[in-house]
Formats: structure tokens, C-alpha cells, sequence
């Protein structure tokens, strides 16, 4: 097939139809979807032939159209809150429109929020990226942030504020993965003795003697009051291996107390509860719950004032409101600093409840149905850890010292 001539653009079949792909005069890439591919004996759809004829005339009506009338004063400020408005009237859960919110208050917001979007250059986002590497945050925090900007961008050229979208051809900041190949996780010990350092009442915090640009001491702050709900939560997490999300989400009516099981039915993401986990199981499986867990769970129900059947596990203890999950991994890794073990995520105790099972010899697939994973790979990287007395008898037989003379057919290595 000859090659095709400059400005011609390109024509590619996808899922039963015709893509187009062009550049402008003036710079910007369209894609376009030009009509069904006609199936072999079909006489709807179309040909190579047609739908070449008519990207051409795709092309043509493109370059004629009158440029969008670029208003100067729409900013990045604007393009992002009308992205944010687009996205909630299409029905997008809370936590993404929360994601979208916090990029734009946080990072592009104050570094380039007032700019005019046709003036924003390709030079101007990566001194935005390096900047906010500067400040602190994570290669991956920076590369999301572009992603989000980018669809603002995109947003405004569809409301025709703009005609370029400068995040494509900005450099990203490359995300480089943790190659240490051995989990983090806290053994029985280590767990017990977290546990041991979260106090079990009412933390009444004294005040300061002094407070800033003030005489006299500071106002009393908040007692602290979650330390016996999180001295549970850990618990239950080291030995159901429930995600953080679950386990806030838990309610009373999921514990089968009889046959000592939890089950899964939603998680929390920020301000709502989903019934959509990470994978399809996630929220349709059920873990055995230990006679320690059991214990604990009974003993929490006795202390807690939301007891109810629709009423979360490990509410609020005085707003009934689900936890916070960042002052749940704080608490929880500050305890781990003064028991004086290593400091882990809280998502890590996962990884404890998933070892501890495998080096009982737990079949591969129980922990995989335990832990929610759709595909058996993701569980297979404790498989490391896995009691086999079998691979251990045909290592040890290999090595076995022979009697002299005794030939069992086996090659021998020089020197052996």
C-alpha cells in the first residue's frame, strides 16, 4: 500500500468501525468516528473506498469550519470548575469529583489557576510539574495531577475556549516502582504489640501552658476518643484481611455470629459507600472471623452506642459516622513507631492476614477467595510463603548422600 500523502490523515478499523485520525493546519489532533465497516455479503456499513471518500470530505469541512472564538479571559480556574460541574451532571461517583477538587485547590490551582488557557504554554506545565516536585509531593501525585489537567484542557477545547491542549506534549515525571520483592507485613508479635500501645479509653489531652499571640493557656483540645475502636479495627484487619474501605463499611447485620463469619457487601471511598470493590468479589465474599476476633467484636458491641442491625462496626464513637481513614492509618502507624516495630500501611496488614494462612498451608485459592483478588495471579506472590513439605522431600532426596556403588541412573555433576 502506498503511503499515504501529508494532511491525508489516517484511517484504522476498531470494533466493527471506521477511525480517523488528523492534524490540522493549525496544529490540533481530531479523532473521529467515520461509520460502521461493511461485513463481508452486507450491504450496509462501508468500504476502505467510501469511508475514504468521506475522511477526505471530513477533512475538508473541518479546515472550513470557522476557528472557535477563543475567549480571553477563560481561565484554568473556569475550564476546571466547569469540568467538575460536567462530570457531577454525568453521575461520577463522589470520590472521583473529590480527586478532580483536590488536584485543582491543591496543586495546578495555585500555581497556574489565573492563567489564560491560550496563553498557557508546554513550558509552563513542566515548570508546574517541577515545582510541585519541589514542594514535596511524589512523581505519581505530580503524573495524576497532569492527567487531571489534561482533561481540563481537553474540556475547554470541546467548550471552545481554546484550541490547544499544551499538557499533551509536556514532559511527565516518571513513577518508579518499589522493586524490593519482599512484603511488608507484622508478625503475631509485632501486631500484638501495636495493638498493646493504642490506648483502650478516653484520652484526655491536657492543654498547652500558652497560645499564640494570646496571654493564658490554650482552650482544652478534644479528648481523643478512638482508641478503643482502633485497638478492634487493627485486629480485624490483621485476621480477616478485609481492605480498609471494608472494614469502615462493615455493619452489624454482615457478622454471622453463629457460624463466625463477616461478609462483604460495600466499601466506603470518602463520602459515600459502594457497592463496587476492587474487583468483582471484593464486595460479594465472606472471611471465617478467629475466636480472638469473635471475642473482640462481642466485647466492642458492648461498649459501642450504635449497635444496631444497620448501624457501622467501627462508627464514630460520638458521631456514628464512618472513620476517618487517614486518621486511622496515622493512629495506627504512630503505634507502630512507640511498640518499636517497622512502620507498615495500614493496607499491609493484609499482607499479614495473607502470609500467616499460606505458611499454614491454606490452599492458594482459599486466600484468593478470602481476599477479594479476581485474578489468582494477584495472589500467587504469597505463594512464597507456603508450607510443602513435598518440594522439601524431592530438594532434600536430591542431595541425598548415595551409598558407594549405588547408582540410581541420576547425572552427576563434576566434583559431586
Amino acid at each position: 500500500m502506498s503511503r499515504r500523502s501529508y494532511g491525508t490523515g489516517s484511517l484504522s478499523e476498531k470494533h466493527g468501525a471506521w477511525y480517523a485520525r488528523w492534524r490540522t493546519l493549525d496544529g490540533r489532533r481530531v479523532n473521529r468516528r467515520v461509520g460502521p465497516v461493511r461485513s463481508v455479503g452486507a450491504t450496509d456499513g462501508l468500504t476502505r473506498r467510501e469511508a475514504e471518500s468521506l475522511l477526505r470530505r471530513m477533512i475538508i469541512e473541518e479546515e472550513t469550519r470557522p476557528t472557535p472564538t477563543v475567549a480571553g479571559r477563560h481561565t484554568v480556574d473556569d475550564a476546571a470548575l466547569a469540568l467538575i460541574e460536567h462530570k457531577r451532571v454525568n453521575g461520577v461517583s463522589k470520590s472521583y469529583l473529590g480527586t478532580l477538587s483536590a488536584a485543582h485547590r491543591h496543586h495546578f490551582g495555585p500555581e497556574m489557576g489565573r492563567m489564560v488557557l491560550r496563553r498557557v504554554h508546554r513550558r509552563d506545565v513542566e515548570a508546574m510539574s517541577a515545582q510541585l516536585l519541589e514542594h514535596g509531593l511524589a512523581p505519581k501525585t505530580v503524573a495524576n495531577t497532569l492527567k487531571v489537567l489534561h482533561g481540563v484542557f481537553e474540556h475547554a477545547i470541546d467548550l471552545e475556549w481554546t484550541t490547544d491542549n499544551p499538557v499533551r506534549r509536556a514532559a511527565r515525571p516518571k513513577h518508579v516502582r518499589d522493586t524490593n520483592p519482599d512484603l511488608k507485613f507484622l508478625t503475631v508479635e509485632e501486631l500484638k504489640a501495636v495493638i498493646r500501645m493504642i490506648p483502650d479509653d478516653v484520652v484526655v489531652r491536657a492543654p498547652k501552658p500558652f497560645r499564640a499571640g494570646r496571654a493564658g493557656p490554650s482552650p482544652p483540645p478534644p479528648a481523643d476518643v478512638l482508641g478503643p475502636v482502633l485497638r478492634v479495627i487493627v485486629l480485624t484487619a490483621a485476621m480477616t484481611g478485609l481492605r480498609q474501605g471494608e472494614l469502615l463499611a462493615l455493619r452489624w447485620r454482615d457478622i454471622d455470629w453463629p457460624i463466625q463469619r463477616v461478609r462483604v457487601r460495600q466499601t466506603w471511598r470518602r463520602t459515600e459507600f459502594s457497592g463496587h470493590g476492587k474487583s468483582d468479589l471484593s464486595t460479594r465474599r465472606s472471611v471465617p472471623l478467629t475466636d480472638e476476633v469473635v471475642a473482640a467484636l462481642d466485647a466492642w458491641s458492648k461498649r459501642s452506642e450504635f449497635t444496631g442491625d444497620d448501624d457501622l462496626v467501627f462508627a464514630h464513637p460520638i458521631l456514628g459516622r464512618p472513620l476517618d481513614g487517614a486518621k486511622v492509618t496515622k493512629k495506627f502507624q504512630q503505634a507502630c513507631r512507640d511498640a518499636g516495630v517497622r512502620v507498615v500501611r495500614f493496607h499491609d496488614l493484609r499482607h499479614t492476614f495473607a502470609t500467616r494462612l499460606a505458611s499454614a498451608g491454606v490452599p492458594m485459592r482459599a486466600i484468593q477467595t478470602f481476599l477479594g483478588h479476581a485474578d489468582a495471579k494477584t495472589t500467587e506472590i504469597y505463594a512464597h510463603y507456603a508450607l510443602s513439605e513435598h518440594e522439601l522431600a524431592m530438594v532434600n532426596d536430591a542431595f541425598a548422600p548415595q551409598e558407594p556403588g549405588a547408582g540410581d541412573g541420576r547425572p552427576r555433576l563434576p566434583g559431586l
